[in-house]
């Protein structure tokens, strides 16, 4: 039984070196906004500018309103939101609930793209990245993920050790034993 724990052990340990520094340095760019930072320096060409007229804006408006209030009359809005790409204008109405509702509508036609229920994040993976417990959780799982390192680098350097006296004192050269 030992024999197998080991090599399940020698496994599982390269997957919880790769999880554990992936997930700190997840977490650094968690509590530093690096992750935020990197998509804000990329600009995409948009179909909406600050040139625009006003009742250029309200029609866009009114349009992705009118088609919001065919799919739900008289729901509360939480936000509504033009966003462009390219030559494309999207009006997207956001109601509230649990879970949220988005409704997605091509702001010049007033054609529904999507309506859809949007999911917060699950408990289960709030937790597991300590954001259930805000900024002070986020830290934790930095240290968390940091002292899973430390354990697989310094059973990695024990078990070398190991290997190496067990090869001078009687030279078998198993991995295990």
């Amino acid at each position: 039984m030992r024999k197998y724990h080991r090599w399940v052990s020698a496994v599982a340990a390269i997957f919880l070196l790769f999880v554990s520094v992936t997930g700190v340095v997840l977490q650094v760019q968690r509590l530093t906004g690096a992750d935020a930072d990197a998509n804000a320096g990329k600009r995409t060409p948009s179909a909406l500018t600050t040139a625009m007229p006003t009742p250029a804006y309200a029609a866009l408006v009114s349009r992705t309103l009118d088609a919001a209030r065919q799919r739900a009359p008289d729901a509360a809005i939480t936000s509504v939101v033009l966003r462009g790409e390219g030559n494309a204008i999207q009006g997207v109405v956001q109601l509230p609930g649990d879970p949220l509702r988005e409704i997605v509508v091509d702001a010049r036609s007033g054609r529904v793209l999507n309506d859809e229920r949007r999911e917060a994040e699950s408990l289960i993976l709030r937790i597991h990245s300590g954001e259930i417990l805000g900024e002070p959780g986020v830290v934790l799982g930095v240290l968390w993920g940091l002292a899973l390192v430390v354990l697989l680098v310094s059973g990695g350097w024990v078990y070398l050790d190991m290997y190496r006296r067990r090869l001078k004192g009687s030279g078998k050269r198993g991995l295990f034993w």
